[in-house]
This record gives structure tokens, C-alpha cells and sequence, in this order.
């Protein structure tokens, strides 16, 4: 996992988000890509659900961390799928 707690973004969060945050990389630990995403969707809607959103420098070092994490594989498979959602999007 690194020292992302070290970061400040995360360092300056409400303690609820770190706990999920922390909640979330302990699902993540040692999935696959495929795997992972439907944890990730389910995170997602648990935090729409409970009214929890991300500034953008959260999000941004919410994306730094899942990165550090993949494999050179597995960081293309995350582009092209963030390429194809963003051409879906407009």
C-alpha cells in the first residue's frame, strides 16, 4: 500500500472517508483487475448511498494509489477501459 497515508489529501480527509479508503484497499489486496472492479462499483454506490463524495485532489490521490498497485498489465487494461468510459460519457 505504500505511505499514502503520508499523503496529504489523505492526511486532511474526514476520518470517515480514511476508514473507507482503508476498508477498500483491504478488499483490493491481491485482486486482479477483474476482480477488482465489481469491488470497486460496489464502493462506489455504497458511498453515493451514504452522501460521501471526493474532491478533486482526494480523487486524484485516490487514483495514484490503485495505480502504484497494478501491474504494467493491468495499468493498460485500467486505460483502456477509462478511454472507452469517457467516450461513452459524451
Amino acid at each position: 500500500m505504500g505511505n499514502f497515508r503520508q499523503n496529504p489529501a489523505f492526511q486532511a480527509m474526514d476520518p470517515q472517508k480514511q476508514e473507507m479508503i482503508l476498508l477498500l484497499m483491504e478488499r483490493l489486496m491481491g485482486k486482479q483487475l477483474s476482480e477488482a472492479l465489481p469491488v470497486l462499483t460496489q464502493w462506489n454506490r455504497q458511498m453515493q448511498k451514504e452522501g460521501i463524495s471526493f474532491s478533486a485532489s482526494e480523487q486524484q490521490m485516490l487514483t495514484d494509489l490503485f495505480m502504484a498497485q497494478m501491474t504494467p498489465e493491468q495499468k493498460k487494461q485500467y486505460d483502456i477501459i477509462k478511454t472507452a468510459t469517457r467516450s461513452v460519457r459524451r
